[in-house]
């Protein structure tokens, strides 16, 4: 994930680069303005306290894919993507969570090293990030993938194949080896891959790879995420989760935050969330660790990073880990 994390912003000797920065704003306008150049004419709103922007946008073009680093430094809701654009996108978690939303019910969820895939051209999509959202995105022609479909399969693609929108990857996926490669490839010999043989090889390899896993999904669909619509006290809740998760708040701090009492709150997580509150909480605790070692920085050590979430018994927070993940701390910092 290193290479995929600093993609864009570190030069090949690892020192920070702007060689590829379109954009530093907190101006909703100027923001919006690169994002209608590099993915397409779609509507924003902040969605927490903080309504103006922090974002940043660096990109690079690989054949007829645009692969961009991209983070609002805000909670927002995207909606409105326009299909006459006639391009889709892939949108890689790096930091963070996104909803991925399919309808008024269903919706995906994406972490740290999930990827999730649509033809905007095609189908409806709208999304919701959390504040700590950074992507790494692919946008791309409908045309073009389409004559790569033809060309690689020998047929034009199935119509149905282009309204499946999709989660795929995560971090011992081969989406994320191929992305590794291809952002090595970036770093180390960026002139190439935009002007040279090298970018059009790796345009095929990303086409291909996204066309099968597309065709895939007309035999075995993926079920989207399937939550119950929640009461606003739940929702309030899951919100203060995400904002204190660190700080470990108790059950009653939850409770207040959502103004009803313990036990009420605990019946409506059962009932609609299938836990409890307190669950959530361990789940979304385990979930940052996870995703700050998945994206550490060389050097780093487990122990920091769980005091740093509070964790004061390192033995049962690994066993707590361990369980939930099937692997050691020390082997997911390992595996960056």
């Amino acid at each position: 994930m290193e290479a995929i994390r600093n993609v864009l912003v570190t030069d090949v000797h690892g020192a920070p680069s702007t060689r590829h920065r379109l954009m530093t704003s907190t101006d909703w306008e100027e923001t919006q303005h690169w994002c209608r150049q590099i993915y397409m004419p779609f509507d924003v709103t902040p969605a927490g306290s903080v309504r103006q922007p922090n974002s940043i946008l660096d990109a690079i073009r690989i054949g007829h894919f645009t692969l961009s680093r991209f983070s609002y430094g805000v909670p927002v809701h995207l909606n409105g993507f326009s299909a006459e654009a006639g391009t889709g996108i892939v949108l890689t978690t790096l930091r963070g969570a996104i909803r991925h939303w399919s309808s008024g019910r269903e919706h995906s969820d994406t972490g740290v090293g999930e990827a999730f895939l649509v033809d905007n051209s095609r189908t409806h999509y709208w999304l919701d990030a959390d504040a700590e959202h950074l992507q790494l995105n692919l946008t791309f022609q409908h045309d073009a993938m389409a004559a790569l479909h033809e060309r690689w399969f020998g047929a034009p693609a199935d119509e149905r194949m282009w309204v499946r929108k999709f989660r795929f990857g995560g971090s011992q996926s081969s989406w994320i080896s191929l992305l590794s490669y291809v952002c090595r490839c970036i770093t180390e010999m960026p002139d190439a891959v935009e002007h040279g043989p090298l970018g059009r090889h790796l345009e095929e390899m990303i086409g291909v790879h996204l066309l099968t896993l597309w065709r895939q999904q007309l035999d075995s669909p993926q079920t989207p995420t399937l939550h119950r619509l929640a009461p606003r006290h739940v929702l309030l809740a899951e919100q203060h989760i995400r904002d204190h998760a660190r700080e470990a708040p108790t059950l009653s701090e939850l409770a207040r935050s959502a103004g009803v009492s313990v036990r009420t709150l605990n019946a409506a997580f059962r009932d609609y969330r299938g836990c409890t509150p307190m669950q959530a909480m361990r789940e979304a605790r385990l979930n940052g660790v996870r995703g700050e070692l998945l994206v550490a920085l060389a050097g780093a050590k487990v122990r920091d990073v769980a005091e740093a979430w509070g964790y004061a018994n390192l033995g049962m927070f690994a066993a707590a880990y361990r369980q939930r993940f099937g692997e050691s701390p020390s082997a997911t910092l390992g595996r960056h």
